[in-house]
């Protein structure tokens, strides 16, 4: 296992692998320019990674400098059309899911070799634009991979970063920026002495000792009933959360937990008359964590909200004290800051202390609105006003 504070992504052979769209595009952009030149994924596979003007050097060693560089631009260029259009998902297994829980734990960042806007088109094809903290490139700034790596660490103070690739000269490039190095091994190259090996991307959670009982719960199918609670209730016993939300780097975690879990809660919606999908995760004050969906209904005043599906859920299983809430909502993939309805905030405030419970409402694991619940619901009545009448 290693312990990190953020971890770097490689992108071909790491993330995806689009060397055969790539070499058709090649083909077709030398072809344009009069060079008769057969472009193979294989051939690629040993070029990408390195600096572009290094596989322009190897690609077409014959022709004057100037004349292959401007080649291999256009390549590039038509190489962004490419995969602009492309539909088809070219990603390994679980790279999209890994990291959005990844970016839920540490900063997830990408460093390449890649010329200016790859990085931005790969975010954007694999959906993961908002959950990616930092990037840098070769064709951003003329520097080696390896001085990239320096150069983003130091801007954004990490002390123990991880670098995650799959060819030697990722493992060199690591090295020498004096960062453990992981081998993406179903990726394009054969690598010795990485400091940790997987066999696919899903298993970076476990290699970086990220995976906890909430990972398990966020996981198992959303029926299996007394599984999922086990699961909590384990994490719970181990390192209570209400424990860590009392500490200002553990409050920081226990957000992205709960934010990750509301966000896969989507799918236990039933929304099929206004198709917006609200996901919620409550944290109870005796560390128990419940998740749910907004459930709707034909005659829509008998829809209920994603907070009150949780809220009804932990009161039913004995729950009465809230610390904290997530929120998140969209219509599909696309999300918004859903806030809660005010039935929902006086249904919390039946059961929390306005000013020491959160609510959070976000769009990804690392980007959310930090509420107490006396601000979204200030100078409110609750039971103990109605004690007070007594």
């Amino acid at each position: 296992m290693i312990k990190a504070d953020a971890v770097l992504l490689d992108v071909d052979g790491t993330l995806w692998d689009s060397t055969a769209l790539v070499a058709e595009a090649w083909m077709q952009a030398l072809k344009e320019d009069g060079i008769d030149r057969k472009v193979t994924p294989e051939q690629l596979k040993k070029l990408f990674g390195k600096p572009m003007d290094v596989i322009a050097d190897l690609l077409l060693p014959e022709l004057d400098q100037e004349i292959r560089y401007r080649a291999l631009q256009r390549c590039m260029d038509r190489e962004e059309k490419v995969l602009e259009e492309n539909k088809k998902d070219i990603s390994y297994p679980g790279v999209t899911e890994t990291i959005r829980k990844l970016a839920g734990k540490i900063p997830v960042c990408i460093v390449s070799n890649c010329q200016s806007g790859y990085i931005e088109l790969v975010c954007e094809k694999l959906g993961i634009t908002e959950v990616i903290t930092d990037k840098e490139c070769y064709g951003d700034t003329g520097l080696y991979k390896a001085d990239n790596i320096k150069k983003l660490v130091e801007r954004n103070g990490y002390h123990a970063p991880v670098y995650v690739g799959d060819i030697a000269g990722d493992l060199e490039a690591a090295r020498e920026a004096g960062v453990p190095f992981i081998h993406a091994a179903y990726g394009f190259g054969h690598v010795e002495g990485a400091d940790a090996v997987i066999e696919s991307f899903a298993e970076l959670i476990g290699v970086l000792g990220l995976e906890t009982a909430l990972d398990a719960y966020a996981a198992v199918d959303w029926f299996t009933g007394v599984e999922r609670y086990t699961a909590v209730d384990n994490y719970a016993q181990v390192k209570p959360l209400t424990e860590l939300a009392e500490t200002e780097k553990g409050i920081a975690q226990v957000e992205r937990e709960l934010m990750s879990l509301a966000i896969a809660a989507r799918k236990c919606a039933y929304a099929p008359y206004s198709n917006y999908q609200v996901g919620a995760a409550l944290l109870t004050e005796d560390g128990r964590v419940y998740i749910g969906g907004n459930i709707e209904n034909a005659s829509y005043g008998a829809t209920n909200c994603a907070e009150r599906t949780v809220a009804f859920k932990a009161v039913s299983e004995g729950a009465r004290r809230f610390r904290m809430i997530a929120i998140a909502g969209g219509s599909g993939e696309k999300l918004n800051y859903a806030f809660p309805c005010g039935i929902c905030r006086q249904v919390l405030r039946e059961f929390a202390d306005p000013e020491r419970m959160t609510v959070l409402v976000g769009v990804s694991p690392t980007e959310y609105k930090r509420f107490t619940l006396e601000e979204l619901l200030p100078d409110s009545f609750g039971p103990d006003f109605k004690k007070g009448m007594d």
